[in-house]
């Protein structure tokens, strides 16, 4: 009977890579501080930044909070992937002006995949984070 127990407490398929993205998704409308555990501290460069940095200067600058009268939620939906990235349509508050495109760009690790790149359109300086 523990073996079933065992089994239902871990992941054996890993981590996909739309599941990445939505996890993303779900730190952009939660609390943000922990959004660097997305990232691969390997090939992300900015990843001691995205760890170490409030999110007020990293996260807030790129995907601008909602403000109170605004309960809009960022929404992340996978258009496309490819062998190292997935391309993907961002809707979210009003002061984020979307619709945009962010190009995801992911690395995989064993069974998870991570992202290590992320760059949005119409966004300056470009990409937000470098692989």
């Amino acid at each position: 009977m523990l073996l079933p127990l065992a089994l239902a407490s871990c992941a054996p398929f890993g981590t996909s890579k739309t599941e990445r993205v939505m996890r993303l998704e779900n730190d952009l409308n939660e609390s943000r501080q922990y959004a660097y555990q997305n990232f691969d501290p390997a090939t992300t460069l900015d990843y001691t930044d995205l760890a170490t940095l409030p999110p007020s200067q990293t996260w807030d600058d790129w995907f601008p909070p909602a403000e109170m009268s605004d309960t809009t939620k960022y929404v992340l939906e996978v258009q496309d992937t490819s062998p190292d990235s997935a391309s993907v349509r961002v809707t979210g508050p009003v002061d984020f002006a979307g619709p945009r495109t962010l190009t995801v760009g992911l690395v995989r690790i064993g069974l998870e995949w991570y992202i290590n790149r992320l760059d949005l359109s119409g966004y300056l300086p470009s990409p937000l984070i470098v692989q």
